[in-house]
């Protein structure tokens, strides 16, 4: 993935469409990312995925059908591009609001958090950061240093629409119109969906200027989830994170509110039953029963837990490692 090949020289393209039963399939299915994935809003999910690799250039679709807390990490020294499908609410990255008119990014070592509604479509973009660089400049369009640090560009409404509709038609289209492709014909594709990122980059301006209050709630989410990660052996309360953070109840629950579109409590719980669900769908999983995942992720009401996991999952926990059996 780190190849710095020129696009002369790409191996042929690669066209993958999965569908996915779960959120954890979902998260694994695109290449070279580390991802984890957290349902948070109730029943049965699924989700779908089309990718297309044209060498240094990741193109891809993703559908889930229920909201998502992600966590992401892309292949090194990559930047990402995320476009709605169609605008929704409630999409924010690191906890900034993607408004209609706006393109996400990421570029950087570090892992990033996206925050998407219920029955929601994103298209996605990957380059080599360095790579697109040269080959803006090989175009005659310089892309400021301080662009690619932004996690939302605001872009001209006609200009992102029509790359929106060239990504969308190339995505949905039969994998032997792309993989059928003469050595030209997929030069001339990859410099297609390059040289349009491009373009789309030039007419970008910063997004809403991050103010202190809103860098302090990000370090808030990181902090917390670094904190959740160190402890998976039990089920975190409101009140421990408020004392671990150094914040009011208020204080927290207007954090979470505002830049994830949650409560502390919906999330704690959410986050925690996710991780449940993992463990009860791996298949080199130490634990045996039910009870034995709910006693090493700290549900101690046994049908508590059983209930609040049919809620969020639309099955039972018993249902789940049955699956896993089979």
């Amino acid at each position: 993935m780190a190849s710095t090949q020129t696009p002369l020289t790409q191996p042929a393209p690669q066209w993958r469409a999965t569908h996915s039963a779960g959120v954890d399939q979902l998260a694994q299915s695109i290449s070279g990312w580390d991802q984890v994935y957290d349902q948070t809003s109730p029943g049965q999910f699924h989700g779908a995925l089309t990718e297309l690799m044209l060498g240094q250039v990741q193109l891809f679709i993703e559908s889930s059908s229920h909201a998502l807390v992600q966590t992401c990490k892309t292949w090194a020294g990559a930047t990402w591009f995320g476009i709605p499908v169609q605008h929704r609410p409630m999409v924010r990255v690191d906890g900034t609001g993607l408004a209609p008119g706006m393109l996400a990014l990421h570029s950087g070592q570090d892992d990033f958090q996206l925050t998407t509604p219920d029955d929601f479509g994103f298209l996605g973009i990957v380059v080599q950061t360095e790579w697109l660089r040269q080959y803006a400049a090989s175009e005659h369009s310089e892309l400021p240093p301080a662009l690619l640090t932004q996690r939302v560009l605001q872009l001209p409404d006609a200009a992102l629409e029509a790359f929106r509709h060239w990504l969308c038609q190339l995505l949905i289209a039969q994998p032997a119109q792309v993989q059928g492709l003469t050595s030209q014909g997929q030069q001339l594709l990859l410099d297609e969906a390059v040289s349009g990122l491009v373009q789309l980059l030039t007419h970008g301006q910063h997004g809403p200027r991050e103010n202190v209050s809103a860098q302090h709630a990000r370090r808030m989410l990181r902090r917390t989830r670094d904190y959740l990660q160190a402890h998976t052996d039990r089920c975190v309360t409101v009140h421990e994170l408020c004392e671990q953070l150094g914040s009011s109840p208020r204080a927290l629950q207007d954090c979470f509110r505002k830049h994830l579109g949650l409560s502390p409590k919906t999330y704690l719980k959410a986050q925690k039953l996710n991780e449940a669900r993992r463990e009860l769908r791996r298949a080199d999983s130490s634990c045996a029963s039910v009870s034995d995942v709910a006693v090493r992720y700290g549900f101690w009401h046994l049908s508590q837990f059983a209930a609040d996991y049919r809620w969020l999952f639309g099955e039972l926990p018993s249902e789940t490692l049955r699956k896993r059996n089979a």
